[in-house]
């Protein structure tokens, strides 16, 4: 093992034996990562704020030569703690579905800099209470790419060629579609709603966030986005479960919801 020097942050704790932790974060060096914190339950440890998930911590670690297998922890020095996701459970389904997403297995072990960059702005703007709800659609959408995900927002999906104008966003296939292209009996999307999504796709994470919040867009993207990772990448978590038992996700409630929104401002 070589000793190393990481800034990680937190995304699962789990006790192990009487008195250690087994720490997963996420560094900026080593991406996803894992150390066993020995004596980190004991109330004279040093390093127990450095350790609670969702902080952002400076590591000193001996790390192991194998990708996935264990490392060991030597000193934690807390840079944030992040506590205030606590606080509110909504901020902290927000957090967790994005610790969940990166805890996946076979993923996220290499240096990835933005997306630790992406992830430490996520988790501070979800403390912080700037559009926690916002950030957790955000760092989804941007995620994709990581699983092998694609929304098609560049050309109409059905026949491949772009166009100035589109008529609605495929809410089961994922694409655009151009008025040569909609069927008679399909309704049209608020244009608003398509230029929302192309101004998503032609940002960043970071630069998304200086433009105007449509919730109500938000609100139908996020279910989206959920029942992508659910059905077509095949990640499940609990904290996603539990976001999709809120009312407004719940099928019937969501497609009502859906037709009002989308269909008030077609062009």
């Amino acid at each position: 093992m070589s000793e190393v020097k990481i800034r990680g942050i937190v995304l699962d704790s789990l006790n192990y034996e009487e008195n250690d932790k087994i720490i997963t974060v996420y560094s900026d060096e080593f991406g996803k990562l894992s150390f066993i914190a020995l004596g980190a339950n004991k109330a004279s440890s040093k390093n127990n704020y450095s350790l609670n998930v969702f902080s952002e911590s400076d590591f000193e670690i001996f790390k192991s030569r194998k990708t996935q297998s264990i490392s060991k922890l030597k000193t934690g020095i807390l840079v944030r703690d992040n506590f205030k996701i606590a606080k509110s459970y909504n901020n902290y389904l927000f957090a967790s579905i994005i610790s969940s997403v990166i805890l996946q297995e076979e993923l996220f072990y290499n240096k990835d800099f933005k997306l630790f960059d992406m992830l430490r702005e996520a988790i501070r703007n979800i403390n912080d209470e700037v559009n926690p709800f916002s950030n957790m659609v955000w760092f989804l959408f941007y995620s994709l790419k990581n699983f092998g995900g694609y929304w098609e927002l560049n050309k109409c999906y059905r026949c491949n060629k772009a166009s100035k104008i589109y008529r609605k966003f495929d809410l089961q296939h994922y694409g655009l579609v151009c008025p040569n292209c909609i069927n008679e009996n399909e309704e049209e999307h608020d244009y608003e709603f398509i230029k929302y999504l192309q101004r998503m796709d032609n940002n960043t994470f970071f630069t998304i966030q200086k433009f105007p919040i449509n919730v109500s867009f938000e609100i139908i993207i996020s279910k989206l986005l959920l029942s992508y990772y659910l059905n077509e990448i095949g990640i499940y978590s609990y904290p996603m479960n539990e976001i999709l038992k809120k009312e407004v996700y719940k099928d019937d409630s969501f497609w009502e919801y859906t037709h009002k929104v989308l269909t008030k401002n077609s062009i």
